[in-house]
C-alpha cells in the first residue's frame, strides 16, 4: 500500500514535467511533422495521375496513400497551431488572417500556407460535388492551390523561429527534391498523353471510310470519329442491300384429280 501511494504521488508530481517535455516536443517537431505530410501528399497526388508506370491498381493504392497523407497534414498542422498559440508564440488571429497582429513576415507565410492546406484538403473532399457539376473545372482550379501551399511552407520552416540546424537544410532538400522528380514525371506523362491523342485524331481524320482500323503498338486499334463510323456503316449495309437476292415465289404443291398445265384429262 504505502509504494503504490508512493508511485501515485510521483506520478502525479512527475505529471507536469512530462506535459512540459510533450509540449516542447511538439513545439520543435509538430511543423516538421506537417510540413512532411504535405510533401507526401503533393507527391503521391502527382503520382496518382501517372500513367507511364503506374497500373490502374497502383493508382487507386496511390491515391489512398495521397488522402491518408493529406488527412495527417492537417491534424499536424492543428497541433503545430495549437502548441504555437499555447506557447504565446503568435496572436489566435494571426493563425487564420495573414499579415495581421504585427506579426512576422515568415509567421504570416505560414498562415497562408496553413489557410491554402485547408482549402486543398476541402476541396479533395467536396471532389464528387465537383465531378457532377457544370463546373468540373473549378475543382481543378482550387485543387491546384496545393502546387502554392507547399512552397509557402517549406519557406516558412526554413525562416520561422530558430536558426535551422545541417540537417534540416539537408531535409528540406530532400523534399524539394523528391516534388521536383514528381512533378517532371506528371509533366512527361501529361506530354506523352497529349501526343497520344493528337497521334490518333490524325490517323482517324486520314482513315477512309470502311477501311480496317489500324492498330496501336500494344495491340489497341484506334477508334474512328462518329462521322466515320456512320458513313461506315452506311456503306456496309447498301452493299448487303445490293447483294441480296430476290425472295423466290413459292409454288403451291399439285392436288390430285386437277388437270396441270400442259397435261391430259
Amino acid at each position: 500500500m504505502p509504494a503504490s501511494v508512493l508511485l501515485a504521488g510521483a506520478a502525479v508530481h512527475g505529471a507536469p514535467a512530462v506535459g512540459r517535455d510533450v509540449v516542447a516536443f511538439l513545439d520543435y517537431f509538430a511543423g516538421v511533422f506537417t510540413l512532411l505530410s504535405l510533401t507526401a501528399a503533393v507527391v503521391s497526388g502527382l503520382a496518382a495521375t501517372d500513367r507511364l508506370f503506374l497500373t490502374p491498381r497502383l493508382r487507386v493504392a496511390v491515391q489512398s496513400v495521397h488522402r491518408a497523407t493529406a488527412v495527417a497534414a492537417l491534424g499536424f498542422l492543428a497541433v503545430h497551431i495549437a502548441v504555437k498559440v499555447a506557447e504565446r508564440h503568435c496572436d489566435p488571429l494571426s493563425t487564420v488572417l495573414p499579415f495581421t497582429g504585427g506579426t512576422a513576415l515568415a509567421v504570416s507565410l505560414g498562415t497562408v500556407s496553413a489557410d491554402l492546406l485547408v482549402l486543398v484538403a476541402a476541396t479533395g473532399a467536396f471532389r464528387g460535388r465537383f465531378a457532377g457539376s457544370r463546373h468540373a473545372w473549378l475543382w481543378r482550379v482550387l485543387h491546384a492551390g496545393a502546387y502554392a501551399c507547399w512552397p509557402i511552407a517549406l519557406v516558412h520552416g526554413l525562416a520561422a523561429g530558430r536558426a535551422a540546424h545541417a540537417w534540416v537544410l539537408w531535409g528540406y532538400g530532400l523534399c524539394a527534391a523528391v516534388v521536383a522528380l514528381a512533378l517532371l514525371v506528371r509533366t512527361l506523362s501529361w506530354v506523352g498523353h497529349r501526343r497520344t491523342v493528337t497521334r490518333h485524331r490524325r490517323r482517324s481524320k486520314a482513315q477512309p471510310a470502311g477501311a480496317p482500323l489500324p492498330a496501336t503498338a500494344h495491340g489497341a486499334t484506334v477508334l474512328p470519329t462518329t462521322a466515320q463510323a456512320a458513313t461506315a456503316h452506311a456503306t456496309a449495309r447498301t452493299g448487303a442491300v445490293r447483294r441480296r437476292r430476290p425472295h423466290a415465289v413459292p409454288v403451291p404443291p399439285s392436288r390430285p384429280g386437277l388437270v396441270q398445265p400442259g397435261g391430259g384429262l
